[in-house]
C-alpha cells in the first residue's frame, strides 16, 4: 500500500493546520451561470496582462521551490536514514537547481536530470558536490527515464511546462510525472516527491468557478492536468509526497509562511490566505511546522 502526504504553504505563526480553513463565498444558483461568464471575459483579460508581467511558471504557481527537501528530511527523521542518491527531473529549471544545491550541500548524491547535458554543464549545475548530469526529458518515457533514475533511492519531480503550446502542459505536467512515476516503479526507488500546485484540487473541493482557478487553469487546464498526475502518482503504490505550495516570495520567511503536513488540503490560494506565498529561504532550509 502506498504511504503518502501533503505539504502546502501556512502562516508564519501557525501550528494547527485547522486554524487556516477558509470560510469560501459561494454565489447562489440563479447567479452562478452569469457570474461565470461575467468572470471568463475578464480573466481573458487579466491573464494577458499578468502574463505579459509575470514569469509564466511563476503565474501558473508551477515553479516551487526546494520545498522537497522538507518531505526528505521528515522521512530522514522517521526512518533514521536518508536517500544516499536522489533524482531530481528539471533539475536545470530555478526549483530544480535549488534542490540540487540544497542536496549536494548535505553530502548526498544526485543524478540531475535535464534536457541538454552540455548547457547544464555550461551553466555550472554540476560544479558543487556530487552532482552527475543525466538526460531526463520526462516526455522521452518510462525506460529512458529509468536509466537516468539510475542507482537512486529516490526521486523529485521539480518540473513544470513554462511554454506557449497549449498541448505542453499535457505532455510534461500529466503525462511526463506519469511517465515518471513508471520509470521510478521499474527502478524501485524508496521515496517520490511530486512539485505540484495549491489550486490543483480545486474542482474537487467545489471550487471550480472561482476565480482564482480559474485564471491559473486557463492556461491549457495545467491544474487539471497536474490532478491528474497527483492521482497517477497517489495509485502508483509508491511511498509519496505531493507538495502543493502558494506562489514563490523572496521575502524573508517570517514575511510570508511556513509549511505544514497534513492530508490533503482544503485550503485555496486566494488572496485574503496569507499562506498563498512562501519563502523561497523558508523551504530550502526544510523546516515546516504541523
Amino acid at each position: 500500500m502506498s504511504n503518502g502526504c501533503f505539504i502546502r504553504s501556512a502562516l508564519p505563526h501557525a501550528v494547527r493546520p485547522d486554524d487556516f480553513r477558509l470560510s469560501l463565498t459561494r454565489p447562489s444558483r440563479d447567479n452562478q451561470q452569469v457570474l461565470h461568464r461575467r468572470r471568463l471575459k475578464k480573466l481573458a483579460v487579466d491573464a494577458r496582462r499578468v502574463e505579459a508581467q509575470l514569469d509564466r511558471r511563476d503565474l501558473l504557481l508551477l515553479s516551487t521551490t526546494a520545498a522537497s527537501l522538507s518531505a526528505l528530511s521528515i522521512d530522514a527523521r522517521l526512518a533514521a536514514a536518508a536517500p544516499s542518491t536522489v533524482f531530481v527531473a528539471g533539475a536545470a529549471g530555478k526549483t530544480g537547481r535549488q534542490v540540487v544545491e540544497y542536496l549536494s550541500s548535505q553530502g548526498i548524491a544526485v543524478r540531475a536530470g535535464v534536457r541538454d547535458v552540455d548547457k547544464a554543464r555550461s551553466a555550472g549545475l554540476d560544479q558543487r558536490g556530487k552532482v552527475t548530469l543525466v538526460n531526463g526529458d520526462v516526455t522521452a518515457g518510462p525506460d529512458a527515464l529509468a536509466q537516468a533514475i539510475g542507482s537512486a533511492d529516490a526521486v523529485i519531480c521539480a518540473t513544470g511546462y513554462s511554454g506557449r503550446d497549449a498541448q505542453g502542459f499535457d505532455k510534461v505536467d500529466r503525462q511526463g510525472t506519469i511517465n515518471l512515476v513508471d520509470a521510478a516503479k521499474q527502478r524501485g526507488v524508496s521515496k517520490f516527491v511530486l512539485m505540484s500546485s495549491l489550486l490543483t484540487n480545486g474542482k474537487a473541493i467545489g471550487q471550480g468557478l472561482n476565480p482564482t482557478f480559474l485564471l491559473l487553469n486557463i492556461f491549457g487546464g495545467v491544474l487539471d492536468k497536474k490532478h491528474e498526475a497527483e492521482n497517477y502518482l497517489r495509485a502508483s503504490g509508491l511511498n509519496w509526497t505531493i507538495i502543493r505550495p502558494g506562489g514563490l516570495s523572496m521575502d524573508p520567511p517570517s514575511q510570508v509562511g511556513n509549511l505544514i503536513i497534513r492530508g490533503e488540503d482544503t485550503l485555496f490560494g486566494l488572496p485574503s490566505d496569507p499562506g498563498r506565498a512562501i519563502s523561497r529561504q523558508l523551504v530550502a532550509e526544510s523546516r515546516p511546522v504541523g
